[in-house]
């Protein structure tokens, strides 16, 4: 049976969830998560990540699973970059990186397919800002993208949302209804106030938490079977820090072609000519994620004995191969090897403020 892997990489938790389908459109098979202790650096982060994808590999290979492809999102560049370079340090292939907005986008576009939305409107909350953006249910087109800076009052915050979503009626393509969508953010808590601010339908998904693993399954799917994904984006519109992650995001999977830049609407008969355009200039900027496609291109044999029940600590630290012959063996008194508990995934939660939502403690 066919499975894809979702990874959501936030700055407190890591989420992961496995999928049914080639296509990730089938049932949650299983899910799971883990803290990032504080202070960890953007390598250990992506070695955690690395370490949790080739676990759950493994155990799905066993279980009688095939894993199709890997889809992790991203909201820190930095961490994103690390990651990266550790999956072609071990040649990892089928792994691809996308935004936490086109990972969002991706989930929207399947929510507005099961509600017969032509036009979704997305509202992605992080803890310090808020992305608005419309997806077109029918080839996945992400236009009208808003990114705001969250003031650091919850209050103040809570209002600035307010008032974007009650301008979600107004924009230039009217959207059928509201996909709120959050990045450690307590979206049930809020969703109430958010709902009384616009006459359209919210609507959030069943496990918000996991919500963005969840939609990096799905484009890591739709890149897989070679589904096209166009991101339009007026210049007027978009604020530099939106370009910027809609740009890495577009660079993470060069061979795939899964997003790609394109001229507004109105211009369609220049759009060919614009996106040939914006290719080239990208290519200056690429050459290293080339590298990482090339890189990808090898398997990877698995190397742990786990069963496929993915909830349980199927993550397993990196292996050195270059290590040495064993040495003489130690003194007595050599104290022992601290545990490694840093990727651990209990199953208790904690609420904080809305800010946070339930992180895995």
């Amino acid at each position: 049976m066919d499975v894809v892997l979702g990874v959501s990489m936030a700055p407190e938790t890591v989420r992961m969830v496995l999928v049914e389908g080639e296509a990730a459109g089938g049932v949650t098979v299983d899910q799971n998560g883990f803290t990032v202790e504080d202070g960890e650096t953007p390598i250990a982060a992506a070695n955690h990540v690395v370490a949790a994808i080739l676990g759950t590999r493994d155990s799905a290979a066993q279980g009688g699973y095939r894993l199709r492809s890997s889809g992790v999102s991203w909201t820190d560049p930095v961490k994103a970059a690390a990651l990266r370079d550790a999956l072609a340090a071990r040649k990892i292939e089928n792994v691809m990186l996308v935004s936490a907005v086109m990972a969002a986008a991706a989930l929207a576009q399947a929510m507005g397919s099961a509600t017969n939305w032509a036009r979704t409107a997305l509202l992605l909350v992080e803890p310090a800002c808020a992305t608005l953006a419309i997806v077109d249910t029918s080839d996945g087109t992400v236009t009208d993208l808003h990114r705001h800076p969250l003031p650091g009052s919850d209050d103040a915050a809570l209002a600035e949302l307010t008032e974007l979503i009650s301008g979600a009626e107004s924009m230039r393509a009217r959207p059928d209804g509201v996909f709120l969508v959050g990045s450690e953010v307590d979206i049930p808590s809020i969703k109430p106030t958010l709902e009384a601010a616009t006459a359209l339908s919210v609507t959030t998904p069943e496990e918000s938490e996991m919500a963005l693993a969840r939609g990096a399954s799905l484009a890591a799917a739709n890149a897989n079977l070679g589904a096209p994904r166009t991101v339009s984006m007026p210049a007027a519109q978009t604020s530099s820090a939106a370009a910027v992650e809609l740009a890495y995001s577009a660079e993470d999977d060069p061979a795939s072609d899964a997003h790609r830049l394109a001229g507004p609407p109105s211009h369609r008969r220049r759009s060919r000519k614009s996106v040939l355009t914006i290719a080239a200039v990208a290519v200056v900027f690429i050459g290293g994620l080339v590298a990482l496609a090339l890189a990808l291109a090898f398997g990877i044999r698995p190397h742990a004995d786990q069963r496929p029940d993915v909830s349980t600590n199927d993550i397993v630290a990196p292996q050195n191969p270059d290590a040495g012959p064993p040495g003489p063996p130690p003194p007595p008194d050599a104290p022992a090897a601290p545990p490694q508990s840093s990727t651990a995934a209990p199953a208790s939660m904690t609420a904080y403020t809305w800010r946070r939502s339930a992180p895995y403690s």
